[in-house]
């Protein structure tokens, strides 16, 4: 008989699976666990990895520096933090599609496979005048395809960075001060990760409902885009190592092993998450952590552009919002229904002082109506 799993069960197993109980993972570890997690905003990204990890945002850059992770569009056609040697074999899943869909813009903007040579040509025509500083910024690139005589403005820039990125050719990597630098993917992931089609295929499934789960079918396609019956035929093969659960009459699934600890893990009490955090965006339903009358706070408008929340017991209950300066974080905080408690204010003082020592400087908090 299939396990009925209640909120709180859910929302427990699913935080436990995203490290977000005290698990205490390394940098490195945290990324491992998730597979792939939503980067496009990089200050977000990194306090994903700090608040997971109990690492400093000098300690996550330097996992960056040291080859460990790195930032690609290997999902949903958006940068993600990925494990360096696991892209390798992520990337090709998605590559393809990920193109395709992308053609009609492409040929709005001019963009053909010459126009791809010439960018690919010219940057490592520019790669091997750095000599061994094989490194460049966004801009640095850009400047040198301009150089070269291949327009980047219109989009045309980011359009081609992208396009080098899906056979990894282009990663984003070390840091240099706040900001990331471009390194060629074969030169600096060190001991990647090979797997043919089907075994990546069931890689995914599997690293996903070990740092997601348990998910829906439905979530992990949205999560990862790939066709239903690809998805389908690695749950069949990976067979007795998933578990089935029910919540709230819909079937989920989950990695058998964590499914069967002993220890059932509580929701972290309170949590302030970025707002692109895999919390929210890892699933593609999520009304078991958001209300359904605060969806339109959290994404306003449905614009893609997701806020950050106040979650407490696994439930998002507000939003949050900082300003920081070299020495200062001040964090404001709103409650999406009634105000917040004593406890919760409590609790919520305690986070941005842990997010105010992540960046280093000093926190004050306010809490409005």
């Amino acid at each position: 008989m299939t396990k009925e799993l209640t909120r709180a069960q859910l929302l427990g197993l699913r935080q436990r699976a995203q490290a977000l109980t005290g698990d205490r993972l390394t940098v490195a570890g945290t990324a491992e666990r998730l597979l792939a997690m939503q980067g496009q905003d990089l200050p977000g990204a990194l306090w994903s990895l700090g608040l997971r990890s109990g690492s400093t945002i000098g300690e996550v850059r330097a996992s960056f520096d040291r080859g460990e992770l790195v930032r690609c569009w290997p999902l949903r056609g958006t940068l993600h933090v990925v494990p360096a040697r696991d892209l390798p074999w992520l990337q090709p899943l998605t590559a393809d599609r990920a193109r395709a869909s992308m053609r009609k813009r492409h040929q709005d903007l001019g963009i053909d496979a010459a126009s791809e040579n010439a960018a690919r040509n010219s940057l490592h025509t520019e790669m091997d005048a750095r000599g061994e500083t094989r490194r460049l910024t966004r801009a640095e690139l850009f400047a040198a395809w301009e150089r070269d005589g291949i327009s980047t403005g219109g989009q045309r820039g980011a359009h081609l960075l992208w396009l080098l990125s899906l056979d990894t050719t282009l990663v984003y990597g070390p840091f240099t001060g706040t900001e990331q630098q471009l390194v060629l993917g074969a030169e600096w992931i060190a001991n990647p990760v090979t797997l043919d089609h089907d075994a990546a295929v069931r890689e995914l499934v599997q690293r996903y409902l070990r740092g997601h789960g348990p998910a829906t079918l439905a979530d992990l396609q949205y999560w990862c885009k790939l066709p239903l019956t690809t998805l389908r035929s690695a749950i069949d093969e990976l067979g007795d190592s998933l578990a089935g659960v029910q919540f709230d009459g819909t079937h989920h699934l989950a990695d058998a092993a964590v499914l069967d600890a002993r220890e059932r893990p509580k929701s972290a009490p309170t949590l302030l998450l970025p707002g692109f955090d895999e919390w929210i965006l890892g699933y593609q339903d999520r009304s078991a952590s958001v209300h359904p009358d605060h969806a339109d706070l959290i994404v306003p408008g449905g614009n893609g552009m997701f806020r950050s929340t106040v979650v407490r017991s696994g439930t998002c209950v507000g939003l949050w919002s900082r300003k920081t300066t070299a020495t200062k974080t001040n964090v404001v905080a709103t409650p999406l229904a009634d105000g917040f408690s004593a406890t919760a204010v409590r609790e919520i003082t305690a986070q941005v002082d842990r997010y105010a020592a992540f960046l280093g400087v000093e926190g004050t908090f306010e809490a409005t109506p």
